[in-house]
């Protein structure tokens, strides 16, 4: 992995960047939930969030500039698993930043001297086939779809669920 690539811890001084990434039109779409936010708002969830131990959020950064938001979700150490999503700002896209920034979140979860998963999970729109090519090829398999879940544009979508396992991971070609 080219170095120039890192996940870095999110500071106070990040808030206007993440709640920029939110309030893009194209993540807004893709959110379970998608309303914009406040920076003041933001900053509520923030101090409820950075408390949670079952959640982690990073910036994935290129040449330390912010690019995007890698998001762990329900971390369960127990059941060895957790929940991904994760943005790139609009100036980043297009140009197969994700690739990196998924590898660098795959690596967090798997790595043992990090979180040390076996399992990791994604939902992601119907809609979305680049997202759904992105992860097929780091590996992610389709598990399922939740019908009809998501209403955009005056009408349902499905959701597709997918999944990694540590193994897959480790033993890519």
């Amino acid at each position: 992995m080219d170095d120039k690539y890192e996940l870095r811890q999110v500071t106070d001084s990040d808030a206007s960047f993440m709640v920029e990434l939110h309030n893009d039109p194209i993540v807004l779409r893709n959110l379970t939930h998608p309303q914009p936010i406040t920076l003041a708002h933001h900053m509520s969830w923030w101090k409820r969030t950075a408390k949670d131990r079952r959640q982690e959020r990073f910036i994935f950064t290129i040449n330390n500039a912010p690019a995007g938001v890698a998001k762990f979700y329900d971390i369960d150490h127990v059941n060895q698993n957790c929940i991904l999503g994760a943005d790139i700002h609009a100036s980043f896209r297009g140009q197969g930043h994700a690739v990196h920034l998924w590898t660098l979140m795959l690596q967090r979860c798997f790595a043992v001297d990090q979180l040390n998963l076996y399992r990791v999970s994604l939902t992601t729109a119907e809609y979305n086939s680049i997202a759904i090519h992105l992860y097929e090829k780091l590996g992610f398999e389709r598990e399922g779809r939740l019908s009809s879940s998501l209403y955009r544009d005056e009408r349902f979508y499905d959701q597709i669920l997918m999944y990694m396992l540590k193994p897959w991971w480790v033993n890519r070609p």
